[in-house]
Formats: structure tokens, C-alpha cells, sequence
């Protein structure tokens, strides 16, 4: 299993090729011994309102990742989000039965396609 670890801005490079937010975020790596096989985080786009994003390997898809899926959101609560949206592929096993167990609700605006769902504090 993979260990799963908050993540630095380092981490969130080294994940999407060289990537940097400027802004506040918070985040957790998911460690397969020196690689970083996953990244979750949210990302503040304007003062109380976070986006949220998830991507882990399907061999990972396990129970545990909503705990550490929890932490980050209590992070960004922490921070000042008041609003949290994410997009949720369906496609996926499980997303759209996570996206309700975090407290997400479907809104009737889409991004590529997917449903954008919102989280409200």
C-alpha cells in the first residue's frame, strides 16, 4: 500500500511536470516508495472559494484515501474555504459515492463535460 503524506509545492511540481500554484493550497502526495503515484489537493481561486481535485491510481481507490481526503478538506476549512467545487468523472467506480460522502451536491453547470459538484460550509 501506499503511504500518503501532506504534500509541498515541491510535491505538487514534481507531480504535474513542473506546475507551481501561486496561491494558497493545501495537499497530500500519495508515495510508492521515491515516486509520487498520486496527488490530491484543493487550490484557493478567490477568497473562500477552493477547488478540489483527486487523482489516484485505480489500484489505490481504497477506503483509507477518504480519511486523508478529510484532512485536506479540514486544511482548506482551516484556511478560510467557505465554498468547495470539484468536478466528478463518473466513469470512475466510487466518485460519484465519494464526492456525496465528503458532502458534495451536483450543480447544473458542467466543465469538459463533467458535472461540477459544490461543497458549501
Amino acid at each position: 500500500m501506499a503511504k500518503i503524506l501532506p504534500a509541498s509545492d515541491i510535491d505538487f511540481a514534481r507531480f504535474y511536470g513542473g506546475f507551481c500554484v501561486a496561491g494558497r493550497w493545501v495537499g497530500r502526495a500519495m508515495w510508492r516508495g521515491r515516486m509520487i503515484a498520486g496527488f490530491g489537493g484543493l487550490i484557493e481561486t478567490e477568497e473562500g472559494q477552493w477547488i478540489a481535485f483527486l487523482e489516484v491510481p485505480q489500484e489505490e481507490r481504497k477506503p483509507h484515501v477518504y480519511r486523508h481526503a478529510l484532512a485536506a478538506f479540514a486544511d482548506a476549512r482551516q484556511a478560510g474555504a467557505r465554498v468547495i467545487k470539484a468536478w466528478c468523472d463518473v466513469s470512475i467506480p466510487g466518485a460519484e459515492k465519494l464526492m456525496k460522502r465528503l458532502g458534495f451536491r451536483p450543480t447544473e453547470e458542467t466543465m469538459d463535460d463533467k458535472v461540477v459538484w459544490i461543497w458549501e460550509l
